[in-house]
């Protein structure tokens, strides 16, 4: 099995055997972004904390576990972003787009894209032993697709364990379909890793020979990537590459391929043939590149009508069970919280994302003793 891994700052030639460069495990607007995690965050700003604790407990409660965000990109703008950087190493791109448990996304591409490079793609949510898994499922037949997402959409709504290593397995089986544990060693919000850490062996035991690849991703840092190729050798599990974008940096992390198309490229995977390539922004330091997303989700897009303002891409889910943006919500007074510092806070971030700073930063946010490929 190879299990060769490319790395653009230490050999940018190695683009050059290659026809062809994939992208998979990409968001759109379409994926919804849980916000619970944000009061522990806000709670360690003095001022702000006691704000946030008024909404949680006042007599308009606000639950954060039923608000979310969306990303900036349409699926069409994403696929445009992702295609360029592609196209600038002189491949062929595959664009595979994977939001959270929807394929909105890869259905709407298959009007207008060709479907051999654009295929239909989801980041299907798995509860599973007291944890929570993500598994990039990618090109999915159409025909059917939406039927098969029905049913994964059930699992992930009702999780019986017993039936996720059928559900697996008939994916795996089913002709030209990639089945990805992406982000193996990830925790999601309200996961703790004494559970993670029994639920994962668990999950390989059980359904191993139903994941295709185990991948690197490239909003992790490095020593998560260095466990998960450890992991994917005690597996005999070929590494396979994911971007994990959610704004608008491109993926840090791409796969090379001889393949034409998108099911060739699966059948490559499939035989154990995988060469991920990291792009030159992998060796950013995560805080810049963090302060960047920042800034990509909270800043102004004046081309996209009703999602020019991040509080167009911000909901909540009322009582009544119907969502509504936070622009709905205040139409007619925003709290003091969410404009004054929000203000400050955008034109920091503005600042700080100018390519300018980000060179003069770069130095003082390298954390020490980062590991770097």
């Amino acid at each position: 099995m190879d299990r060769t891994i490319g790395f653009a700052w230490k050999d940018s030639s190695l683009v050059s055997r290659f026809r062809s460069g994939v992208c998979l495990h990409g968001h759109t607007l379409h994926s919804e972004e849980c916000l619970d995690f944000l009061p522990g965050y806000l709670h360690k700003a003095p001022v702000v904390s006691q704000i946030v604790s008024g909404y949680q407990q006042g007599p308009q409660q606000i639950n954060f576990a039923r608000a979310f965000w969306t990303p900036p990109m349409s699926p069409a703008a994403a696929l445009r972003l992702e295609r360029k950087q592609i196209e600038a190493l002189r491949l062929r791109p595959l664009v595979s787009l994977t939001d959270h448990d929807t394929i909105e996304a890869g259905m709407s591409l298959q009007v207008a894209a060709d479907p051999r490079e654009v295929p239909v793609s989801v980041e299907w949510t798995v509860p599973y032993a007291r944890s929570i898994f993500h598994f990039g499922i990618h090109n999915l037949p159409p025909a059917s697709a939406r039927e098969i997402m029905s049913m994964l959409t059930a699992f992930t709504v009702a999780p019986d364990e017993d039936l996720l290593p059928g559900l697996l397995r008939g994916l795996a089986q089913t002709p030209d379909v990639l089945v990805v544990l992406n982000h193996p060693l990830w925790l999601e919000e309200g996961i703790t890793r004494a559970d993670h850490d029994i639920a994962l062996p668990r999950l390989l035991r059980e359904c191993n020979r139903s994941i295709h690849a185990f991948e690197l991703n490239g909003t992790r840092g490095w020593k998560e990537n260095l466990a998960v190729i450890e992991l994917a050798q005690m597996h005999n599990r070929p590494l396979i590459s994911g971007g994990d974008r959610h704004a608008c940096e491109p993926s840090a992390c791409i796969n090379l391929t001889n393949a034409a198309s998108f099911a060739e490229f699966v059948a490559e995977i499939r035989q154990g043939v995988s060469m991920p390539y990291f792009m030159p922004h992998y060796r950013e330091p995560m805080a810049l590149r963090i302060i960047e997303m920042a800034w990509d989700v909270l800043r102004p897009y004046p081309g996209q009508p009703g999602r020019e303002r991040w509080t167009d891409r911000i909901f909540y889910r009322d009582d009544d069970g119907v969502t509504r943006s936070l622009t709905e919500l205040w139409r007619k007074r925003t709290p003091w919280v969410m404009t004054a510092p929000l203000k400050t806070l955008t034109a920091f971030l503005r600042l700080l994302a100018a390519p300018e700073l980000r060179f003069a930063l770069r130095p003082f946010l390298t954390e020490r003793g980062e590991i770097l490929p």
